[in-house]
């Protein structure tokens, strides 16, 4: 297994995931996206970094009881190698800390890795979002609860 450092993303480490973002999706965030996400005080995300390169990311808003993972991406040569499972459970920590009560977020049905995922650390489908992705590309929202009602 490969060693890697899981630190907080910061506003001048988004050229660095702009270019991992662009190399894992069809229709990536830009760059100043990424950026224009700092001027919300709900945003926070964290990196992977290993021998000081940039090799995963995840960013969440955290509003109220309901925290969403907007973006999550591992490097091709990283994957399978605990990098993203890491990166949602310091997530999901840090979304708990904030008081969120749920993280909800969106996967292309046909991502077997990302739903794989995603089934492993707790996350149930709740509903389908029908063209998400395009004609014939649906989403699958799923939810994990993160605090138990009293």
């Amino acid at each position: 297994m490969k060693e890697f450092s899981v630190l907080s993303w910061e506003k001048a480490d988004c050229m660095r995931i702009s270019e991992l973002e662009k190399k894992c999706f069809d229709d990536p965030w830009s760059e100043e996206m990424l950026t224009a996400s700092f001027s919300d005080d709900n945003f926070f995300g964290f990196k992977a970094e290993s021998g000081g390169k940039l090799i995963g990311y995840i960013g969440v808003s955290s509003v109220f009881e309901t925290a969403d993972l907007l973006l999550i991406a591992v490097d091709e040569n990283y994957r399978k190698e605990g990098v993203g499972r890491t990166l949602i459970e310091r997530a999901i920590e840090t979304a708990k800390a904030k008081n969120a009560e749920r993280m909800m977020l969106e996967v292309y049905e046909n991502n077997t890795a990302a739903k794989s995922l995603y089934l492993s650390v707790g996350f149930k489908q709740i509903a389908v979002r029908k063209d998400y992705y395009g004609v014939g590309k649906n989403a699958l929202i799923m939810e994990k609860v993160l605090l138990n009602a009293l």
